[in-house]
């Protein structure tokens, strides 16, 4: 099994890393991959974490030889892979490894991060339904075309997935129960308040924690000694920042100011249930917001959060139709690893890969729902984690807007259950009977 895996590990590292080497390009003018670099490289020269978007506002007053706008702090985006980019960034500029291209850097350490996912999802797997599966689910995540795609982006995907595959590993026995203690659950919970300075939406976790801990009937006492602990130790993780945010910003933003927006885009009279600056400008900040200020940050922040709450209240109906437009705007493809080469690719070629990247996601959506049902008929706690943490992050396109970028997290947990179901289905070719897919 050793030299199986091993074999899948190289495989799974040399296609991100050609893939890196053919498609590794400088991302696009605006978006976030651009802000995400721009932030990156500020913290790594020390000028701290402030607004991107004066960043490029002042390359553009630079061209037309105007006077820069000062810089504001900022906290649109979570710190966390900016922060990896600048670790990235200053290692480069400080050793003797080549300056010239510092994205392709970057991107080539996603490629060893891809390699530890597929390390990660194998453990995981094998956590669950054992050897055979796991083998399964590593080649498949070796294999899967938007993992291999989203390598050769600045998107915080890649990074995302493997910190949460690994605090998934670290809750999963104190969940079900198996490890309940004190240090375990601290740094699963700090483990959390990490990745959330990442991307917000791991503290989904906490309710596959808790739904876990409930189903499996654990005692209700010992339920929720754990369940403050893990929050806790999330709590004192995030709070430097939630401070930094108050002094910078005058405002209490626990994370992001970015969260606000992202909610009111898809709860208001205009929305279509995915992205659209246009009504972002006009139905989710204030009139009189330049976009510059720091405190006007802050205040955009809470006005989209109070405008998306209220629509919710007045349009619960409406609220309840918009989740099925942004399921469906999330799951109807999964080409978003292709967004930057997309510019510079044959068109004929861009869709030969995006038909093959749609393809490998309905094959393992519709494998994953026989997995689903392997979990089932199992009823052991881990399953039960596992299907809670899959929900979870399978919800954050509800939750948000139906941008396809929000499924990718999702994405390793849909394989794991596609590989049982994969292992459930040759079971059942080859007897009469579907058998469990550790069966020997």
């Amino acid at each position: 099994m050793k030299r199986i895996l091993v074999l899948i590990l190289l495989v799974g590292g040399g296609l991100r890393v050609a893939w890196v080497a053919h498609a590794g390009v400088a991302p696009g003018f605006t978006g976030d991959p651009q802000a995400y670099l721009l932030q990156g490289e500020t913290l790594a020269r020390g000028k701290g974490y402030t607004n991107p978007l004066i960043d490029i506002e002042n390359k553009i007053r630079e061209r037309k030889h105007e006077a820069p706008i000062p810089r504001q702090p900022s906290s649109f985006y979570p710190p966390g892979y900016p922060a990896f980019i600048a670790v990235v960034a200053w290692t480069v500029w400080h050793t003797p490894i080549p300056d010239g291209d510092l994205v392709r850097t970057i991107e080539y350490v996603q490629a060893l991060i891809g390699v530890l996912t597929i390390l990660l999802a194998f453990a995981l797997a094998r956590r669950v339904f054992g050897d055979r599966v796991a083998l399964v689910a590593a080649a498949m995540v070796a294999l899967y075309p938007n993992f291999i795609a989203t390598t050769a982006t600045l998107g915080l995907e890649t990074v995302f997935i493997a910190l949460s595959l690994a605090t998934l590993l670290v809750l999963l026995p104190a969940a079900t129960g198996d490890d309940s203690r004190v240090a375990r659950l601290v740094v699963g919970g700090a483990m959390i308040g990490l990745v959330t300075l990442v991307r917000p939406t791991i503290g989904l976790l906490l309710f596959a924690f808790l739904a876990t801990r409930l189903l499996a009937r654990r005692p209700w006492k010992e339920t929720l000694i754990g369940f403050t602990v893990v929050v806790t130790a999330m709590i004192v993780v995030v709070l430097p920042w939630t401070v930094r945010n108050a002094v910078k910003l005058h405002a209490f933003v626990p994370i992001s100011t970015g969260i606000g927006p992202a909610l009111c885009m898809s709860r208001n009279v205009e929305a279509t249930g995915g992205f659209d600056i246009g009504i972002l400008e006009r139905q989710c900040q204030p009139q009189h917001v330049t976009g510059v200020s720091a405190r006007e940050d802050g205040a955009v922040n809470t006005f989209a959060t109070r405008r998306a709450v209220h629509w919710v209240v007045d349009h619960p109906v409406d609220e309840l139709r918009m989740w099925f437009w942004r399921t469906d705007l999330a799951y109807r493809s999964d080409t978003s690893g292709l967004s930057e080469i997309r510019r510079t690719m044959d068109p004929r070629w861009y869709e030969a890969a995006a038909a093959l990247s749609d393809g490998a996601s309905y094959v393992v959506l519709g494998f994953a729902a026989i997995g689903v049902v392997v979990l089932t008929r199992r009823k052991r706690p881990e399953g039960t984690f596992l299907l809670a943490s899959t929900i979870a992050f399978a919800a954050v396109p509800i939750i948000l807007f139906g941008d396809p970028r929000y499924r990718v997290p999702a994405e390793p947990l849909f394989v794991i259950l596609a590989a049982a179901g994969v292992c459930a289905a040759l079971d059942g070719a080859r007897s009469a009977e579907p058998l469990d897919p550790d069966a020997t």
